[in-house]
C-alpha cells in the first residue's frame, strides 16, 4: 500500500529557495479502515470466465512468463451500487460512492490474500486496486465475482513556442484568452519550479510525486527535464500558449522518463478528487504513452485508465494525450487510444530544413524528413483512425530544467501541450464549454491535413477559429463520419425489391456539408450535398442514386454534427416491410479482442435469423461467431471475414451451419483482427419476409 507516502513527502524539503505550493492530497482507499456505508454493499457479480477478464496485453505477458514470476497488475472491480437517494452530480454522491468503493476494495484485498496478491494502492473514485501477483495465480484472482478486468501494469514513457502563431494562439491572447483562472495538470516527469517562467506557488499551485523515487530537495521537482519543457509550452510566463494559466506538477515518470501506467491512473484519480481545489483544473496534458499502437478504441484494453478519464470528462475536464513517436501509420499509443482522450499528432511549425529522428516501433532504423514546412506531418508522428487533432512540434524553444531554454524540443510531446494550452485559452474566455464541445470545435476548425502514409485527414488546431465557432454557436458540433451497413438495391422474395432510404438531420445553426461514399462491389462511389441549418434531407433509394445495384457500406462525412440513419425495406405491390439501421461512428465499433452479443434470436418454422456486419476499417476484419441455445449451450463457433470498408451478411447460420431449425438463442461476436466492426441481426418472418433489427450490445 502507499499509505505512508503522505507523511513522507510532507516531511522533506522543497526545491531550494522556492515557496511551497500545495501538495496534492494522495487518496488511497486501502490506507485506513473503510467507514461503513449508509447502505449494505451491493453489486452485480461478474460471472464471466476468468480468461475473458484478462486484457490482451496481460494474456501476452502470461504466455511469456513463468508461473512463479510476480507481475505488477491493475485490477478493476465491478461497480458498487450507490444509494438511490443520490444522483450523479448531486452533493453527497461522490462521498457515498467512495464509501462503497472503499468497502469493496478492502473486501477484495482480504479475499485475494490467499492467492498471494499484494495490494499497493486503491483508487478513491473508481473501483481499482493496484498491486502484484504471481503469473500462475492471476486466473484465480480473475475468477472472483468482484473482478471486472485485470491489466498488466506496463510502463509508459515520455514521448518527447514557435508554433503559437501557426495555431492562432497569439490572436486569441490579444483577445483576452490568456488562460486566466484555468488550471492545467501536467502528468509527466515533474516541473522545475525554480525556473523564472514556472515559479512555485504562483505558476505551480499544486504538486504530487507518484514515482516514490525522489528524496531530499528533489521532491516535487523535475529530475529529467521533459515535464519542464512541456509545461513551458502550455503555460510558461513569457512564451507559453496560456501564460496566465496555473499548473499542477504531477510526477508520474521517473528520472529515466518512465513509470508504470498505474502512476498516471492514480494521479488522474487524485485530480478528480481535488478538481475544485488549488485553483481548480480544467485541462490534463499527458505527453507520454506505451510503444504498442491501437487503431481502435482501446477502452477494454485499459479499463482502469478509461474509468479514471471518464470521471474527469464528466466533471468538465478535457484530456490531451500524445499520439506517440513510433512512426506508425496504423494506430496511436496508449492511452491516446482511450475514447475520452484527445489524441494529438505532430506537424512542423515552419520550414526548419531536413530532420532525422531515432528509431521507433514502426521505424526500427529511424526516419528522415528531407524537407519541412509548416503543417507537414512529421515522419515520427503516430497516426490512424484514433488520431483526433494535429499540433505543431518541430522545433519548439521552451523552458529547460535548471533554468534557460531548450532550443529544439519536439515530438508529439511538444504537440500535446500546444493543444492543451490552446484549450486553456479557450476555456478562460468560455468556461462553460464542455469537453465534448471543446473536442468538436478543435476537430472541425483549422486546416484539414491528409497524412500521405495512410490517407487519414485530421485538422491542425487553430485556437482562434475554434473559439470563434464556440462563441458564435456555429454548427451543432464537430465534424463526424457515420457508417451504414446493408445499403441495398436488389430483388427480394415474394416478387419484391429491396431499397434503402437514408436520412440526414442537421439541428445546428449553420449548413452542413455532406460527402457520401458508397463502398460496393469492390468500388467506391462518391457524392456531395449540403443540408441547411434545421433541415432534414431524405435520400430515397440511396444505392440507386449512385446508378448501381447490390449491397454495400455507406460512409456519410459531415463537417458538423448531424443525425444519420436509414430505413431498409422490401417493396411489394401491397406495401412495404422493413427495418431500421442507425448510423454509427468508427469509435462505436468493436476493435481487436472486443466482443458483443446479439440477443433474442429465433430459427424455427416461422422465423429465420441473419447476422450482418459492417467494417469501417481500411483492412479486412476477422471475427469469431459463437451461437448459443437459449440455455447457454453452445452450438459451435466459426470464423467470418468482413472486407475493408465493407458489409457482409451470414444468412440463417443456426440452420445452415449447425442444422438448428427449431431454436431460440443468441450469438457472441468477437473481433480477432480489425477495428470499427459493428454487428447486427435480422429476425425475418418467413411468411411475409418482414425483418426486425437486433442491434449488438457490448
Amino acid at each position: 500500500m502507499r499509505s505512508a507516502i503522505l507523511l513522507f513527502v510532507l516531511s522533506v524539503a522543497l526545491p531550494s529557495g522556492a515557496a511551497a505550493p500545495a501538495l496534492l492530497p494522495h487518496g488511497d482507499a486501502l490506507a485506513r479502515a473503510a467507514a461503513l456505508p449508509a447502505e449494505p454493499l451491493q453489486y452485480t457479480p461478474d460471472t464471466r470466465p476468468a480468461a475473458e477478464k484478462l486484457v490482451p496485453r496481460l494474456q501476452r505477458e502470461l504466455a511469456a512468463r513463468p508461473a512463479s514470476e510476480v507481475l505488477p497488475v491493475v485490477v478493476t472491480l465491478v461497480e458498487p451500487k450507490v444509494s438511490r437517494s443520490f444522483a450523479a452530480g448531486q452533493a453527497g454522491y461522490d462521498a457515498g460512492r467512495a464509501a462503497q468503493i472503499a468497502v469493496l476494495e478492502q473486501s477484495f484485498v482480504r479475499d485475494v490474500e490467499a492467492v498471494g496478491f499484494t495490494a499497493r494502492h486503491g483508487l478513491v473514485n473508481s473501483p481499482v486496486v493496484i498491486g502484484s501477483i504471481a503469473a500462475g495465480a492471476v486466473a484465480q484472482l480473475a475468477a472472483l465475482p468482484t473482478v471486472r478486468a485485470v491489466e498488466y501494469d506496463f510502463p509508459l514513457k515520455a514521448t518527447r513556442a514557435q508554433g503559437g502563431p501557426l495555431i492562432g494562439s497569439d490572436l486569441l491572447r490579444a483577445a483576452g484568452g490568456g488562460g486566466n483562472g484555468i488550471g492545467i495538470a501536467i502528468l509527466d516527469t515533474g516541473i522545475d519550479g525554480t525556473h523564472a517562467e514556472l515559479p512555485w506557488n504562483t505558476k505551480i499551485t499544486a504538486w504530487g510525486d507518484y514515482t516514490d523515487t525522489q528524496t531530499g530537495d528533489d521532491v516535487g521537482s523535475d529530475d529529467q527535464g521533459h515535464g519542464t519543457a512541456c509545461a513551458g509550452i502550455a503555460a510558461g510566463l513569457d512564451g507559453g500558449m496560456a501564460p496566465a494559466a496555473h499548473l499542477w506538477a504531477l510526477k508520474v515518470l521517473d528520472s529515466e522518463g518512465s513509470g508504470p501506467f498505474s502512476n498516471s491512473v492514480s494521479a488522474l484519480d487524485d485530480v478528480y478528487t481535488n478538481r475544485d481545489s488549488f485553483g481548480g483544473v480544467r485541462v490534463v496534458s499527458m505527453s507520454l504513452g506505451g510503444a504498442d499502437r491501437y487503431d481502435y478504441v482501446c477502452d477494454n484494453d485499459g479499463v482502469s485508465m478509461t474509468q479514471a478519464m471518464s470521471k474527469l470528462i464528466d466533471a468538465g475536464i478535457a484530456i490531451f494525450v500524445a499520439s506517440g513517436n513510433e512512426g506508425c501509420s496504423d494506430g496511436v499509443g496508449f492511452p491516446a487510444c482511450v475514447s475520452h482522450a484527445i489524441a494529438v499528432g505532430a506537424v512542423y511549425d515552419a520550414n526548419v530544413g531536413g530532420w532525422s529522428f531515432g528509431e521507433g516501433t514502426c521505424i526500427p532504423s529511424g526516419c528522415t524528413d528531407n524537407t519541412s514546412q509548416a503543417d507537414k506531418i512529421t515522419c515520427y508522428s503516430n497516426s490512424g483512425s484514433q488520431l483526433d487533432v494535429l499540433a505543431p512540434a518541430d522545433c519548439a524553444t521552451t523552458t529547460a530544467m535548471g533554468g534557460g531554454y531548450e532550443d529544439c524540443f519536439n515530438g508529439t510531446s511538444a504537440a500535446t501541450p500546444y493543444a492543451a494550452g490552446a484549450a486553456a485559452q479557450i476555456l478562460s474566455l468560455r468556461p462553460q464549454t464542455s469537453p465534448a464541445e471543446l473536442r468538436a470545435a478543435l476537430t472541425s476548425t483549422g486546416p484539414a491535413i491528409t497524412d500521405g502514409r495512410n490517407g487519414v485527414t485530421r485538422r491542425r488546431i487553430n485556437a482562434m477559429e475554434a473559439y470563434q465557432q464556440l462563441a458564435t454557436g456555429g454548427g451543432g458540433g464537430g465534424s463526424s463520419s457515420y457508417f451504414l451497413p446493408a445499403m441495398i438495391r436488389a430483388p427480394g422474395g415474394f416478387g419484391s425489391d429491396w431499397y434503402a432510404d437514408v436520412g440526414v438531420l442537421n439541428t445546428g445553426s449553420a449548413a452542413a456539408n455532406i460527402n457520401f461514399k458508397l463502398y460496393i462491389g469492390g468500388q467506391t462511389l462518391s457524392g456531395t450535398d449540403q443540408v441547411p441549418a434545421g433541415n432534414q434531407y431524405a435520400y430515397a433509394n440511396i444505392v440507386g442514386q449512385f446508378g448501381t445495384t447490390g449491397g454495400g457500406l455507406l460512409e456519410v462525412d459531415a463537417d458538423r454534427a448531424v443525425v444519420v440513419n436509414a430505413r431498409i425495406y422490401s417493396k411489394e405491390t401491397v406495401g412495404t416491410k422493413g427495418q431500421f439501421m442507425d448510423g454509427y461512428q468508427s469509435s462505436e465499433g468493436l476493435g481487436t479482442g472486443e466482443s458483443a452479443v446479439l440477443a433474442n434470436l429465433v430459427e424455427d418454422a416461422d422465423y429465420r435469423t441473419n447476422i450482418g456486419f459492417g467494417n469501417t476499417g481500411a483492412t479486412a476484419a476477422a471475427v469469431t461467431v459463437t451461437l448459443y441455445r437459449w440455455d447457454g449451450v453452445a452450438f459451435g463457433s466459426y470464423s467470418y471475414s468482413i472486407p475493408a470498408k465493407g458489409w457482409a451478411q451470414d444468412n440463417a447460420p443456426f440452420a445452415n451451419r449447425y442444422g438448428q431449425i427449431d431454436t431460440a438463442g443468441w450469438a457472441k461476436i468477437t473481433v480477432v483482427s480489425g477495428s470499427g466492426v459493428v454487428a447486427y441481426a435480422s429476425v425475418v418472418d418467413k411468411h411475409t419476409n418482414d425483418p426486425t433489427t437486433i442491434p449488438m450490445k457490448r
